[in-house]
């Protein structure tokens, strides 16, 4: 009878946990949120959207993060980042972001699973040269225990906190106006289907779908 006892209370265990989880994210994302595990077993990744259709020329935003669903502990850095449109690629949550360990990349179409391996990423920033703050090299991070707050630790640098939750809000794109002098400008989401493919350096991947809709307005 005791294996059967540690099985129930294992269980339990594990149902109180993901209660927890729940509880202390939902203030945050809009429901419904979905979590992925990772390599690491004790972090989530986290994403939602606050809407699955919009209007051509509407924002859509979405939230993603990493949450340590266990006690507080450190995470070394590591390079599972998906491979998209043949390349493997380190997602951001903008263009002064290197130190963030997830991101986020928008692709036309319904994607999902393989087919991210031919998909091409949108430039959701203008291109140019951004005026970044300093980046010190991350050996890992330590979050802190049921939390998406922690630091950044660098062997040239004292800890630096961060909070390993974000917010991105577009309403479209920026494409290529010339190829003699590499300007460009902005376009609405035209309509059809897109995928945020959300990922993190531990390897798990996430899915967000919107469809963008055009409108007539009467005469």
């Amino acid at each position: 009878m005791r294996p059967q006892t540690r099985k129930k209370v294992t269980i339990i265990s594990t149902v109180v946990a993901v209660i927890i989880v729940i509880a202390l994210v939902s203030f945050y994302y809009w429901g419904p949120f979905s979590f992925y595990a990772n390599g690491e077993k004790q972090l989530v990744l986290i994403v939602s959207e606050d809407s699955n259709s919009i209007i051509s020329g509407q924002n859509i935003t979405f939230r993603l993060g990493i949450f340590n669903n266990g006690p507080t502990s450190i995470f070394n850095v590591s390079d599972l980042w998906p491979t998209i449109g043949g390349e493997k690629d380190r997602l951001g949550v903008s263009p002064c972001s290197a130190d963030v360990p997830y991101g986020f990349a928008v692709v036309p179409g319904n994607v999902s699973g393989s087919s991210i391996l031919t998909a091409k990423p949108l430039n959701m920033w203008q291109p140019g040269v951004y005026m970044c703050p300093a980046i010190y090299p991350v050996s890992s991070y330590k979050i802190m225990g049921l939390s998406s707050n922690g630091y950044i630790l660098s062997s040239s640098n004292s800890p630096i906190p961060i909070t390993l939750t974000s917010t991105a809000t577009f309403s479209g794109y920026w494409v290529a106006s010339s190829s003699f002098n590499g300007s460009y400008h902005f376009v609405y989401f035209p309509a059809g289907q897109y995928t945020v493919i959300v990922a993190d350096e531990w390897g798990a991947i996430a899915f967000l779908h919107f469809t963008v809709h055009f409108t007539v307005y009467a005469q």
